[in-house]
């Protein structure tokens, strides 16, 4: 609710530039009455045996189950996604990761008695507990914003936390919506809240009295978290940038590869952390034909606004993000890149969007190729050998995932254990985000930290 003389955040619809909400931008007292609201509700629910939790976990999977229809409407409007994603993107990580929790997250987290082989010790006991670690702050970002916060507020109230999550201020809506859905499904008041606001409602909310920060976002956000976490020593996760590299080998199956990239470079409308973002072809006789497939299959892609159900393409999440688009593209041109296909800003749509675009004749002089886009942008490069396709995938200062495709399995593993990535897909990409059953997380500047899975180091401490 807003009330009057409070600073306030309009929520837009990219596909239409239309005002769609207000919400208000929240001070550092209204943060710290969030903060001291979970850490309360934090000293009840980490007494609540596993099968409460889970009790309600499993209750919020039907809530979201029922409401999916309206959830997805939401998501289109506010982002922009198309409503296919909206539901598969975006609602089934979260619906089995409800499931994965309620099954594994006791036995996973149970005590653990170490056993202590040295004789001189024989009377005495070593037990691993798990603990849950009290008031955690997830800042989330808006490309993702309902599977990417609600997967981790999971995670983190099934381990017996609190959460105050901080939305994209981009994706408010959703996120207040998040917090509706929790409070439906019964958990205890001030256990899940949301502090919604800009930067600075971050920032104060990164310096408060919590035990975890898990931030997914830019560089830049990414650093500026970690300085303010410093002061307190408060663990940080990040998750940010990537420039995700896809390595093609000359025996890779034309069509899967061709489709597998296309949508893997535009879904989203290429505003995924894990997008495809370059390619290296090795050069080989269908490399050729793969280009011609690539550019076919891009050019096939209906643009429009999220809430249209023929939409393959939605538009960028707002003007900033489509001028950096369209920026590195002419840059990339005025530099000898040749555009295939798209390369225009569609003012005629009426939202923000931009065409589908692949480029060839690209380098690494080029800021394309060295920089995160974040839009619907595919560049190509044709190389001699595996060798110079993984040295070039490697030189970048990113490392969250990476594809290789190849008919040859064997042979793809052995250039996927060269690349710097947190993640190597084979034959496929981006998808493992949405399975809680694996780790996610990069390497160098696309951050540090797991996230997911029984590896996730965001939700527990451990005691001795």
């Amino acid at each position: 609710m807003v009330t009057e003389g409070t600073p306030t955040i309009k929520c837009c619809n990219p596909s239409t530039k239309q005002v769609i909400g207000e919400v208000p931008c929240m001070g550092l007292s209204e943060v710290e009455g969030l903060v001291q609201k979970a850490a309360e509700a934090f000293e009840s629910w980490r007494l609540t045996e596993y099968h409460q939790r889970a009790r309600k976990i499993l209750k919020l999977r039907q809530i979201i189950s029922s409401k999916a229809e309206g959830l997805a409407a939401l998501i289109s409007t506010e982002i922009g996604k198309p409503m296919v994603e909206s539901y598969m993107a975006e609602l089934v990580g979260p619906l089995d990761t409800c499931v994965w929790l309620a099954d594994n997250a006791e036995r996973s987290l149970k005590e653990q008695l170490v056993h202590l082989d040295n004789p001189l010790l024989l009377t005495k006991q070593s037990i691993i507990t798990f603990e849950p670690l009290g008031v955690v702050a997830i800042i989330s970002p808006w490309n993702y914003p309902f599977a990417i916060p609600l997967m981790t507020i999971l995670m983190a109230v099934m381990t017996g936390n609190a959460v105050v999550l901080k939305p994209s201020e981009k994706s408010s809506l959703i996120g207040i919506k998040i917090a509706e859905l929790f409070e439906e499904a019964g958990f205890p008041a001030g256990l899940v809240t949301v502090a919604t606001g800009g930067s600075s409602t971050g920032a104060h909310l990164a310096g408060r009295k919590v035990q975890k920060i898990i931030f997914t976002g830019s560089v830049a956000g990414g650093s500026s978290v970690m300085a303010t976490a410093a002061a307190k020593v408060t663990p940080v996760s990040l998750e940010l940038g990537g420039k995700d590299a896809a390595i093609v080998l000359p025996d890779a199956p034309v069509d899967w590869t061709a489709c597998g990239i296309v949508w893997g470079a535009f879904t989203n409308c290429g505003q995924a952390c894990a997008s495809i973002e370059r390619v290296y072809i090795v050069k080989g006789e269908k490399a050729e034909q793969l280009i011609s497939q690539i550019v076919d299959k891009t050019k096939k892609l209906k643009l429009g606004p999220g809430l249209d159900l023929t939409t393959d393409v939605g538009p960028m999440i707002d003007g900033h993000q489509l001028a950096a688009v369209a920026k590195q593209v002419e840059q990339a041109r005025a530099s000898g890149a040749r555009i295939l296909c798209g390369g225009r800003q569609r003012d005629d749509l009426g939202g923000y969007f931009y065409e589908p675009t692949v480029l060839r004749d690209v380098n690494h002089s080029m800021a394309i190729m060295k920089e995160e886009t974040f839009g619907p942008v595919l560049p190509l490069m044709v190389v001699d050998s595996e060798d110079a396709a993984v040295e070039l995938a490697n030189d970048s200062d990113f490392g969250l995932s990476a594809s290789v495709w190849s008919s040859n399995l064997s042979r793809a593993e052995n250039v996927a254990r060269d690349l710097d990535a947190g993640t190597v897909f084979i034959n496929d990409c981006l998808f493992s985000f949405a399975c809680p059953q694996v780790p996610w997380g990069g390497m160098k500047k696309s951050g540090s930290g797991r996230s997911h899975s029984f590896f996730a180091s965001v939700e527990k401490r451990v005691g001795n």
